[in-house]
């Protein structure tokens, strides 16, 4: 694929979808945007927001009014809010901040156009001025460099007048009240028409670059406000984002052209393999049908097992899970046929830290929608996380014990370790999980030591040295691990059982400085000195073995054994 692949472009966006929901999901409450109903993934998509799944017949809040710049009707309600927060169009703060957003990856023609959709006219022809005055810039910079001048700098040019008619075409724009206005309106019109048919810029051929669309789409759309059809070109223009097409029409339809318009999208997306979808439907079971259909249009397992691995399905999702587990079986494949051992070691540990964060939240949220509403609201005011989806009427929603069971689905557990490192003298095992169930944790010496000791927890006795730089391997220290974590638990309410997972240990040994060992030879020191041994040896590092350590079992490219 190209840089500029529409596909790459449409995965870049999918991906900015996903750390936006993650993001208004993991904040504090007392920090949650107001508008935000949703806990995850599964639930964030525009249509289980506004609520398509549980009323299609209710206006589920909706309030109509007219907008005296744009002179249209414009929808509005507490659910529609929350779906425009899934698709980037309104910011935690304002709308200003979005456009910030959009011109900060130099994309003005798209901060213009969504400040037209929001009926301010005067923050578009802004957003357009500073495109002007950047492409301005580019062109002056490149002058004093004393190169010729190029044919895409005379482009520039002429692309940079052709923002300043545009800007001047919606400065003009007035919402028709009188038949005076009706005059100056068609004057406009024809302006604006002759605009579109004479600048190359803004053809249709030229409108399959990045940013030129918008520019056409928010003529078109002032061109054909209020009439029956003039929403039309702008929902169905696949040029523009799919997210900013759903914002548009989650602030120009009524619910039910809202609801049959989603349902249309969904339709198309599925027949496509456009994984863009997933806005509207969230990480549910439509979604997952999204992302088979991407899969299987353009074989990218990586995508659709990253995307999948980032929620924790219901266990009755069986279908799902059986994707999930194919998808995630073929990308682990896929890394070990192209020995990125590390990568794949990476993917499945990062994988388990996601998803332990995931189920702890969602416990959280179930344990929040279980409070007294007068707890919830001491809770809030303390800054801790508790946050429940209003309902239409009113209502709030009571998990079942089904749910409840869902929201604690268990996360398959590390493969556990077959092998232990031991001491030579008291035949002790030295991993962690091991040493802290041991009765002498508390041992007085212990609570004086640092936190990596040099020598045997239990026997004192020193431990083995490195084969390279003759420094005892570290250890551990117990109590020391053990004291942390129970600090931890009683600083964030965690559950006791967090005590015998070694992965909620926060270790004072870096992976560098680790126990490795031959399966042969026996012999090993720390991993990052052993790593600079093997770059340039084959055999073991102590005097006299002649093991090939580094090739252990590794076979060549005829299939030979090398050892």
């Amino acid at each position: 694929n190209t840089v500029n692949d529409p596909k790459n472009e449409e995965l870049i966006r999918v991906w900015r979808w996903i750390e936006r929901v993650e993001g208004l999901c993991s904040v504090e409450t007392g920090q949650m945007n107001d508008e935000w109903y949703a806990k995850g993934l599964l639930d964030a998509g525009v249509y289980k927001l506004l609520r398509m799944d549980v009323s299609s017949s209710s206006t589920a809040g909706d309030s109509v009014s007219k907008s005296s710049t744009l002179g249209c009707n414009v929808y509005d309600s507490s659910l529609r809010r929350s779906a425009l927060n899934a698709c980037g169009l309104v910011g935690k703060f304002s709308l200003r901040d979005v456009l910030a957003e959009a011109e900060s990856f130099g994309n003005y023609e798209r901060s213009a156009a969504l400040a037209v959709f929001h009926g301010d006219l005067g923050a578009a022809v802004a957003a357009l001025q500073r495109g002007v005055d950047r492409i301005k810039l580019t062109i002056t910079e490149e002058r004093e460099s004393e190169k010729p001048e190029t044919e895409v700098a005379q482009s520039s040019a002429q692309y940079a007048e052709t923002l300043q008619l545009v800007g001047m075409c919606i400065a003009g724009f007035r919402a028709p009240s009188n038949a005076e206005d009706a005059n100056s309106a068609a004057v406009w019109r024809i302006s604006c028409e002759g605009l579109l048919q004479q600048r190359q810029d803004l053809s249709s051929e030229k409108a399959r670059t990045a940013n030129v669309p918008y520019l056409r789409a928010m003529l078109l759309f002032l061109l054909n406000v209020g009439k029956a059809d003039g929403l039309d070109k702008i929902l169905h223009d696949e040029m523009l984002s799919l997210s900013d097409r759903v914002a548009f029409a989650c602030m120009f339809l009524s619910r039910a052209e809202l609801q049959k318009y989603l349902l249309d999208s969904i339709e198309k997306c599925k027949n496509d393999g456009s994984l863009e979808g997933l806005v509207i439907t969230g990480l549910d079971q439509r979604g997952f049908q999204l992302l088979q259909s991407f899969a299987d249009l353009y074989s990218d397992c990586q995508s659709v097992a990253l995307i999948s691995s980032r929620v924790i399905l219901p266990p009755n999702w069986s279908v799902e899970r059986a994707m999930c587990s194919e998808w995630l079986d073929n990308y682990r494949d896929l890394l070990n046929t192209f020995s990125m051992w590390q990568s794949r070691a990476m993917f499945d540990v990062g994988r388990a830290e996601l998803l332990r964060s995931v189920r702890d939240r969602q416990a959280e949220d179930a344990s929040a929608t279980l409070m007294p509403v007068g707890a919830m609201s001491r809770n809030a005011s303390q800054g801790r996380r508790g946050y429940t989806a209003p309902q239409p009427g009113g209502a709030r929603p009571q998990p079942t014990g089904k749910q409840q069971g869902e929201d604690s689905t268990d996360i398959v557990a590390n493969c556990p370790p077959q092998l232990f490192a031991r001491c030579n003298y008291c035949n002790t095992s030295l991993p962690l999980s091991r040493l802290s169930r041991q009765e002498n944790i508390a041992s007085g010496w212990l609570s004086r030591q640092k936190p990596v000791l040099s020598c045997c927890p239990s026997c004192k006795k020193p431990l083995p040295r490195c084969a390279l730089c003759l420094l005892p391997l570290g250890c551990l220290n117990p109590y020391m691990e053990l004291k942390r974590e129970r600090n931890r638990i009683s600083r964030t309410g965690a559950s006791q059982g967090n005590l015998d997972d070694l992965s909620s240990l926060s270790s004072s040994i870096p992976f560098a400085e680790w126990f490795t060992w031959c399966m042969s030879c026996k012999h090993g020191g720390h991993a990052h000195h052993l790593v600079g041994w093997f770059a340039k040896h084959d055999a073991c590092p102590v005097s006299g073995c002649n093991c090939r350590c580094q090739f252990d079992g590794i076979q060549t490219g005829n299939g030979s054994a090398t050892n």
